[in-house]
């Protein structure tokens, strides 16, 4: 009897072993593991979106047509322009919308920049004669123009990456925008009479042979156009930071006519800018 419950208990643990068995073989853990199939490609997440910062100088700013003209009631003339070197900052964001190919759009600030001009200028006079009656003519005298602008671009541009080579990608690029620029003017005018029996009557008065001087400001600002012409280099740092070197020729269109009281106007012709830049470009994605 004790040899049958022996067999009987032996059998059942057998029995037991093997359904555990036959149960761990069958189990399923939860994990799938997936080969790539043939059809279907590795995908790189990244929104193709990045971030820069330049600092920018002008190594060259001149009125578009080297000179404004200055328009009185009786003449116009013309003044040279050369703005002195300024210094500004741009921050902007692009989108890779190809491998080679960036969108981006920039906002620029150009710190207070400045000129002088100084030009020839007539005035209408008044000459008395040796029997004391007065006669209208002219005379000579010198115009002096002490300004100062400030400006704002937003441009988008279309920017082509040309290759890479090693850690350099050169490119080049064409934007076009907005422009708002503001004018702080101070004008001076000496009328210097050619005789002594002459006196100035044109915006300064003076006695017979008297030179004389007068000075008057004038502010103003304009919107206006700007394009923009772009060539440089990335320099890789990492695989999300690149310096970016490069040189723009930019061009802000033309300002309304700054006009006086007396009928005096100054054409502004536009502002053309070279300017390097250095900077950081940042991809967030």
């Amino acid at each position: 009897m004790k040899r049958i419950l022996t067999f009987a208990t032996a059998s059942a643990i057998s029995a037991f072993f093997a359904v555990a068995a036959a149960q761990a073989n069958d189990y399923n853990s939860g994990v799938v593991t997936k080969t790539p199939s043939e059809g279907f490609t590795d995908v790189e997440f990244g929104s193709g979106w990045y971030l820069r910062g330049d600092i920018s100088y002008n190594i060259d700013g001149r009125d578009q047509a080297g000179n404004f003209s200055v328009t009185t009631p009786s003449t116009t003339q013309s003044a040279e322009v050369d703005y002195d070197d300024a210094v500004g900052v741009r921050i902007g964001a692009g989108y890779y919308v190809a491998p080679n190919v960036r969108a981006e759009v920039n906002v620029e600030s150009l710190f207070n920049s400045s000129f002088s001009a100084v030009n020839g200028q007539a005035f209408d006079a008044i000459i008395i004669d040796g029997g004391g009656i007065a006669f209208p003519t002219t005379t000579g005298g010198i115009r002096e123009v002490q300004a100062d602008y400030q400006a704002a671009t937003l441009i988008a541009s279309a920017n082509v990456d040309i290759g890479t080579y090693g850690a350099f990608t050169p490119y080049v690029g064409l934007g076009a925008g907005i422009a708002r620029v503001e004018y702080n003017e101070t004008e001076t005018l000496t009328c210097v009479p050619f005789a002594t029996n002459v006196s100035c009557a044109d915006r300064v008065f003076g006695g017979p042979g008297e030179e004389v001087q007068a000075s008057r400001t004038f502010q103003e600002a304009d919107w206006t156009y700007a394009y923009q012409l772009t060539a440089g280099t990335a320099v890789a740092v990492d695989d999300r930071t690149s310096l970016d070197f490069s040189y723009s020729f930019t061009q802000i269109g033309d300002g309304d006519t700054l006009s006086y009281a007396d009928g005096t106007a100054i054409d502004e012709d536009g502002v053309r800018l070279h300017q390097i830049r250095a900077g950081v470009r940042y991809e967030i994605w």
